[in-house]
């Protein structure tokens, strides 16, 4: 191909990049998995609404539509990103999936479901977490309890009516416990007590609040990993939500047998469904360069990694607590173009040495 930088992942934080591409005048393609984009927000569950306030959802050069401090749902944010794409023009494939990335002389090749792309610069915009985590102990229940993951969860329909442990209380637990509780008896299985802020504070969303205050934005240097652990419940507490909808607070999920579920608090269940709030984990094994760390994530800083002309974008806390949310992701999105029109004279003419 004729073209100085792949991006890969057409999602928001690789459009973000394409825009910024597209500002400088620098030749480049977004190569994406799906059929369409916004797709990663349309497989979500159904009700999944967003704890970002709609003022914060938007992406550089286009408004999000509608009222400013309103919450959208996923279809609302699937959308924009679709059209995010349209307004700009991005030069994005769509249904080719990336199996592989390794380094050529001048560049890297990538090996994908639509052929081989090369390029002197690539961009790995692919999400912090896109696969779903499930505990060992999942392996240990009865095949005749039903059990999915929140990255396949759509509705209460999918569920059988009886007894459901929802495992995991973090953001999504707390959105999906409640809707199941209208039907079935539920338990809200929660770990270790999260941080809990409401929506909004003084009628302000809570990242109104961050981001006036530059708390989201601030580079985290030694608190990286610390705050990259560390998840925040929005909302509504656990314990209000559970005397609103009627369902059951259990301590951690620590084992498993036949059908029965047994909490850290001593208690335990006999189970009907499960539903495995347990996050995401990420998957880096098709970057064929030496990048990766001990556990197999990208050592990179603010993107950018020891192997000349590869960044990475959208990692959970890469160099902010912004880093991996739609409205700040523009800030990394916008040094590290400034860091490829930087490099781009030598990458070109090594290319055509």
């Amino acid at each position: 191909m004729d073209t100085e930088v792949i991006v890969v992942g057409g999602g928001q934080s690789g459009l973000v990049a394409g825009y910024y591409l597209k500002q400088a005048g620098i030749p480049f393609v977004i190569l994406d998995e799906e059929p369409r984009l916004g797709e990663a927000w349309r497989q979500r569950w159904d009700s999944l609404e967003l704890f970002t306030i709609a003022e914060y959802c938007a992406l550089p050069g286009l408004r999000f539509p509608g009222r400013k401090n309103r919450f959208p749902g996923k279809e609302e944010m699937a959308d924009y990103v679709e059209a995010y794409g349209r307004e700009f023009d991005l030069p994005v494939r769509l249904g080719t999936r990336v199996t592989s990335l390794e380094p050529i002389e001048g560049g890297y090749r990538l090996e994908t479901t639509k052929g081989t792309f090369e390029a002197p610069q690539v961009i790995v915009a692919t999400g912090a977490y896109r696969l779903p985590k499930l505990p060992d102990l999942a392996s240990r229940l009865d095949p005749d309890v039903f059990q999915v993951h929140t990255g396949r969860y759509r509705n209460p329909s999918q569920v059988p009516g009886g007894t459901v442990v929802v495992v995991g209380a973090a953001n999504s637990g707390a959105q999906i416990a409640p809707e199941l509780a209208a039907g079935r008896r539920v338990l809200l299985s929660q770990g270790s007590p999260l941080p809990h802020f409401g929506r909004r504070f003084l009628g302000k969303g809570l990242h109104w609040w961050g981001d006036k205050f530059g708390l989201i934005a601030k580079p985290l240097m030694g608190e990286r990993d610390r705050l990259h652990k560390k998840t925040i419940l929005v909302g509504p507490s656990l314990k209000k939500l559970a005397r609103r909808h009627g369902f059951e607070l259990v301590g951690r999920t620590v084992d498993a047998d036949g059908r029965t579920l047994r909490f850290e608090d001593g208690r335990s269940a006999e189970v009907d469904a499960v539903v495995w709030a347990t996050g995401f984990r990420y998957d880096y094994s098709w970057m064929r360069v030496p990048v990766l760390d001990d556990a197999g994530a990208p050592a990179q800083e603010r993107g950018v990694t020891s192997a000349p002309g590869l960044y990475i974008l959208g990692m959970q806390c890469q160099h902010s607590y912004g880093s991996a949310l739609i409205w700040w992701v523009k800030d990394d999105a916008a040094y590290l173009v400034e860091r490829i029109r930087q490099f781009r004279p030598q990458a070109v003419a090594g290319r055509r040495g």
